[in-house]
């Protein structure tokens, strides 16, 4: 599995470039490949499974970056921002939850607490319809293709970010945030909603507030 790297002084300058060059958004987890063209690891990931050239110069991606990916800077699950209750959204991998990057975990967000049923999300290159009522990620033009999603608290036990292994991943930082409340991952939306609006408490150090 992918683990992060740790060449901070190769890291991306956002005076002159801000954007990737695949989702013309701000770079997620920048991944520089061995053409020197910097893109985010899961558009990176996107074009590797599919194309697998670079999408500016068409050179060849090594079969292995994937897997060994040149990252510019740490990967820290602190970077994400901490919804409303201290909840994170994470989806199943094969040895466990994953943490969604923190692009994809906003859009999750923002859908949930609309109400919407649904929601449809590019990741990695595919389109994914968001299942709230059965708390399942279907691959738009592969259902078959699922796998499951909770929205759980930000201190639980999980493998890593958007498939990168980070620092934080092996130990249990139930220290940092605790709630009042028991969570129940099984709950329906509006048992999360009704909840979500009793109070409180999450504690962070100036540590974690350093890498938020």
């Amino acid at each position: 599995m992918a683990t992060a790297g740790s060449d901070s002084n190769n890291f991306v300058d956002d005076k002159e470039v801000s954007e990737c060059a695949v989702c013309l958004q701000p770079y997620v987890h920048p991944a520089q490949l061995p053409c020197g063209h910097i893109f985010c690891f899961l558009c990176v990931k996107g074009i590797a499974n599919q194309s697998k050239k670079c999408a500016m110069c068409r050179q060849e991606i090594p079969r292995n970056f994937v897997k060994h990916p040149h990252l510019l800077g740490e990967v820290n699950e602190g970077d994400s921002d901490i919804f409303e209750g201290c909840y994170q959204w994470y989806y199943e991998g094969r040895n466990g939850w994953w943490q969604y990057d923190e692009r994809t975990s906003k859009e999750l967000e923002v859908a949930y607490k609309s109400g919407e049923r649904t929601c449809e999300l590019l990741i990695a290159g595919f389109l994914y319809v968001m299942d709230f009522e059965t708390m399942l990620q279907l691959r738009r033009n592969d259902p078959s293709r699922r796998r499951k999603i909770k929205r759980d608290l930000a201190s639980i036990d999980k493998k890593g970010v958007a498939g990168l292994r980070t620092s934080e991943s092996n130990q249990n930082s139930a220290q940092n945030c605790t709630q009042s409340n028991d969570i129940n991952p099984t709950m329906s939306r509006d048992e999360h909603l009704e909840q979500a609006q009793e109070p409180t408490v999450c504690l962070t150090d100036s540590q974690d507030v350093a890498n938020a």
